[in-house]
C-alpha cells in the first residue's frame, strides 16, 4: 500500500493505491495520527488505485470509521471499483460511510 494525504483548512483527502492487506496495519496508527491532527471535519478516501483489499484491510477502514464518528466528522469513501467495491459492499460498508 502506498498513501498520499493532501487537504486544506475544509477537508483532507488520503489516496491509497496498491493492495491493502495485514502486512499494511502497522501503517495505519500513522494514517490515523494525521488525519486526525486537525480540526478538519470532512474526510475523504479515494480507493481509485487501490486494487485489492483484504478482510485486515477493511477493518483498518473500522478504525477511521470510529475516530472520525467519535468526533462527529463525517468520512467519505470515493471512486471504489471493481473487487475492492464488491468487498465493501458485501461487508456491509455503505451503513458506515457516504460513497461517491
Amino acid at each position: 500500500m502506498q498513501y498520499t494525504l493532501s487537504h486544506s483548512d475544509k477537508a483532507i483527502e488520503i489516496s491509497i493505491t496498491g493492495r491493502l492487506t495485514f502486512s499494511d496495519a502497522p501503517q495505519f496508527p500513522k494514517i490515523l495520527g494525521e488525519l486526525t491532527a486537525g480540526a478538519v471535519r470532512d474526510w475523504t478516501i479515494n480507493l481509485d488505485g487501490l486494487e485489492f483489499i483484504d478482510s485486515t484491510g477493511m477493518s483498518l477502514f473500522i478504525h477511521v470509521y470510529d475516530a472520525a464518528n467519535n468526533d462527529g466528522r463525517q468520512v467519505v469513501l470515493r471512486n471504489t471499483h471493481g473487487a475492492v467495491h464488491e468487498a465493501l459492499d458485501r461487508a456491509g460498508f455503505h451503513t458506515l460511510f457516504a460513497f461517491k
